[in-house]
């Protein structure tokens, strides 16, 4: 993964989640320090599936919604999430199925 796509995937859950880079850090369970380093010599393969699944969430939010409630919502518990908010069902490596859920609630063909 080239160097400035690994820096988008980081920018992009920054931006559209509002987030600090001690909030990012703490989302892959790392020291802020180590994320400063990813922007510098990118993520490490064990990192990259879930920045890049963080990505997509933020990308299809950031298309669905509108920008300023996107860091409000994914603070807030739901329960499609078990109760929990979308920035604690990333932290607790549940970003998969937090993905699925996200791209199945704009699936109009499966409303009815």
């Amino acid at each position: 993964m080239a160097t400035l796509a690994r820096e988008k995937l980081l920018d992009q859950a920054h931006q559209v989640f509002g987030l600090s880079t001690t909030e990012l850090a703490r989302l892959f369970g790392v020291s802020r320090q180590a994320v400063d380093q990813w922007h510098a010599r990118g993520i490490p393969s064990a990192h990259q599936q879930k920045a890049a699944a963080v990505a997509a969430i933020a990308d299809l939010l950031s298309h669905r919604l509108k920008a300023e409630r996107i860091p409000g919502i994914a603070r807030r518990p739901a329960d499609a999430y078990g109760g929990s908010t979308m920035l604690e069902m990333i932290e607790r490596d549940r970003h998969l199925e937090l993905l699925e859920a996200v791209r199945r609630s704009f699936d109009w063909t499966t409303t009815g």
